[in-house]
Formats: structure tokens, C-alpha cells, sequence
């Protein structure tokens, strides 16, 4: 009997010591599998709003004035139910949490959203449309922003 319950404990215990390694072992491999997807969603975000603004960029050379609208079946029956004064204090709002946006001015009219106002780099214009056009209400957005030189950073004097 008691080799028995011997025999019993030792396999119990390795049985137990297996299954921690085999359960360590599995979520080992969802932390990386997790870690990648996270690693490749912000590469690919980032790859995204680089492309965005090299296509701004371009467009700005070319006009001076960027427009960018979204698609009017996903808007249309949302717009109707928030008014201007809610899109523009949403803009407003998401830009407060930039500080290389909180000089834009916002105006919406009908659902059109016009930035206005001094901004730095490009990166900073594809930005701030993205973070208008993702409010709810907002069915197209124009920009007027300008590049400042004088808001970028200071150079060293001579």
C-alpha cells in the first residue's frame, strides 16, 4: 500500500511538473504571438500615416488646399443626428490631445469640416485630417492649414 501510494504521489507530481512546462511553454508563445501582432499593427499604422502624408504633401505643393471625404452611405444617416456645433467641439477636442495641433482652427458647416491655422510638417496636416474625418458627423474635411516655419524649431543663431 504504501508503494503504492508512493508510486501514486511521484506520478501525480510529474504529471503536475509536466503540465506547468506545457502550460508555461503555450503562453510563452501567445505572449510573442500577441507581442507580433501588436509590433506589426503599430508598423503598419505608422507605414500608413507616412504614406498619407507623403500623398498630402504632394497635393499641398500642387493646391495649397486638401480635401478628403468619407464614404456617404456610412455617414449619411449618422450626420443628421449630430450637429455641427458636436462635430466641431469633437474636433476641437481629439486636436487638444496633440500639442502640435492645438493652434488649428475648426469650423463645421453641413457637415464639412475646415481646418485653418499653422501646423509644421506635413505629418501634422495628414494628422489632424484623420483625427477630424474619424468623428461621427463629419462627411468631408478641408484643409487650409499652412506650413510655419516659425513654428518649427528654432535655429541656432549666427
Amino acid at each position: 500500500m504504501k508503494k503504492f501510494l508512493l508510486i501514486f504521489l511521484l506520478g501525480a507530481g510529474a504529471g503536475a511538473g509536466g503540465w506547468w512546462f506545457w502550460d508555461r511553454a503555450k503562453t510563452q508563445g501567445q505572449f510573442a504571438e500577441t507581442r507580433d501582432r501588436v509590433t506589426y499593427a503599430a508598423w503598419k499604422a505608422g507605414k500608413s500615416l507616412k504614406e498619407a502624408a507623403d500623398e498630402i504633401k504632394e497635393e499641398f505643393n500642387k493646391t495649397g488646399i486638401i480635401v478628403r471625404d468619407k464614404a456617404k452611405a456610412a455617414t449619411e444617416s449618422v450626420t443628421s443626428a449630430v450637429g455641427d456645433t458636436t462635430v466641431t467641439a469633437s474636433v476641437k477636442a481629439k486636436m487638444l490631445g496633440d500639442s502640435s495641433l492645438r493652434g488649428v482652427s475648426v469650423e463645421t458647416e453641413r457637415g464639412v469640416v475646415t481646418l485653418s491655422g499653422a501646423v509644421t510638417t506635413h505629418e501634422d496636416i495628414a494628422r489632424a485630417m484623420k483625427l477630424a474625418l474619424d468623428i461621427d458627423g463629419a462627411q468631408r474635411v478641408v484643409s487650409k492649414l499652412q506650413l510655419s516655419a516659425a513654428k518649427a524649431a528654432p535655429t541656432a543663431p549666427r
